[in-house]
């Protein structure tokens, strides 16, 4: 399982210039291709369409507090017709559960930039504000923390389009949420103040089957340390419940959707179904893996030294624990959950402001400068 055999995914097309693997650690040099611009759906701050960014927020979709009213400016959305938007759940390791959002919502042309905005929701407003939610509701998916970043699903579709030509001025937004189903916060990803020196964000998902000797599935978290004044940081995984003293693996790779290029992931350990282990998922196609003996306890810990550059910015690094178990079922092998690490490079200005009032539909809010939820015009 060492060594460099498949390419990453197109998807990511990340060129490894120098990776070294030894017992211990490991280098990796990721090179992010330079995309050309192509048509479609518009993200606003365009630095975080492909990378999590560094802030989250539960204003106004993701709370609990009803009603609720929202209003956000953009400054960089381009010319386009807007049918639509969409959000994306904050990276985590649990999973936000499935709701759903009444509202309504309207559009503009804003009177002002986003730094001349005023805490007054209509004063904000252009002349051709325009209702494009009429009392709707919405449907939302579960989250997938396995994402980092999200995928953009939490989805509105728009009863009326709205035509927004961008050197006109900036774009403006509002909605009034009237119901929500959530117990608890769906936190979205969000963007805010200059971050210079930002961790890797950091997501899990899948389950561990369980090990000889323990009453728990094997698990893994993960960490970073950073110093992108210096080009360079680590990425920790650490393990728990794996076998006592067993001879054990970090995986570590780019994709977690296909094994070798052909073998869909996640896939079940060969006999594992079924054995003492319960079923042992392989979630990540890894390059490279790691050598560590677990403790008696079962802990597991891997820290691999890792570049940095604003290049990186966006790509995203997939790891589990396997140790062998000859115990626990037929193929001799337990594995933990995956664990995601993706790379946010140092943010730029965030290029809008929102104003809000929780529990009323009133007419002037708290007004918060370079503040945003990511969002996805289409």
């Amino acid at each position: 399982m060492s060594g460099a055999r498949y390419p990453p995914p197109r998807s990511f097309q990340v060129h490894q210039d120098m990776l070294v693997a030894t017992t211990h650690t490991l280098s990796l040099a990721l090179l992010l291709p330079v995309a050309a611009f192509a048509q479609g759906p518009s993200v606003s701050p365009t630095f975080y369409a492909n990378a999590e960014a560094l802030i989250n927020n539960v204003f106004p979709f993701g709370n609990t507090a009803v009603p609720f009213r929202y209003e956000q400016i953009h400054d960089d959305v381009p010319t386009m017709a807007i049918s639509g938007f969409r959000f994306r759940h904050n990276a985590t390791t649990s999973v936000y559960p499935a709701h759903t959002v009444t509202l309504d919502g309207w559009m503009s042309t804003a009177l002002t930039p986003s730094t001349g905005a005023t805490n007054a929701f209509d004063n904000n407003h252009g002349v051709d504000k325009t209702p494009i939610i009429n009392n709707r509701t919405y449907s939302h998916p579960a989250s997938d923390p396995t994402n980092v970043p999200g995928l953009f699903v939490l989805d509105y579709p728009f009863d009326t389009p709205f035509f927004y030509a961008a050197p006109v001025g900036s774009l403006c937004w509002e909605v009034i949420v009237t119901a929500k189903t959530q117990t608890a916060s769906v936190v979205h990803d969000a963007a805010s103040t200059v971050n210079l020196n930002p961790v890797l964000q950091v997501g899990a998902g899948g389950t561990g089957c369980l090990a000889t000797g323990r009453t728990s599935a094997m698990s893994a978290t993960g960490t970073s340390t950073v110093s992108w004044s210096g080009g360079s940081g680590t990425l920790t995984v650490n393990g728990t419940n794996a076998p006592a003293s067993a001879p054990s693996f970090h995986c570590l790779g780019f994709d977690k959707t296909l094994w070798a290029g052909f073998l869909p992931l996640p896939f079940a350990v060969p006999g594992s179904t079924g054995a003492p282990s319960g079923t042992c998922n392989l979630y990540v196609d890894p390059l490279f893996a790691i050598g560590a003996r677990a403790g008696t306890t079962g802990a597991l810990t891997s820290a691999v030294p890792i570049p940095l550059a604003p290049t990186y910015h966006g790509v995203a690094l997939y790891s589990q624990w396997l140790s062998l178990d000859l115990a626990a079922n037929p193929t001799g092998i337990v594995t933990s959950r995956m664990v995601t690490h993706g790379v946010s490079a140092p943010n730029p200005t965030t290029p809008a402001c929102r104003i809000f009032l929780s529990g009323s539909t009133g007419a002037t809010g708290t007004i918060a400068q370079a503040y945003m939820l990511v969002t996805q015009f289409y």
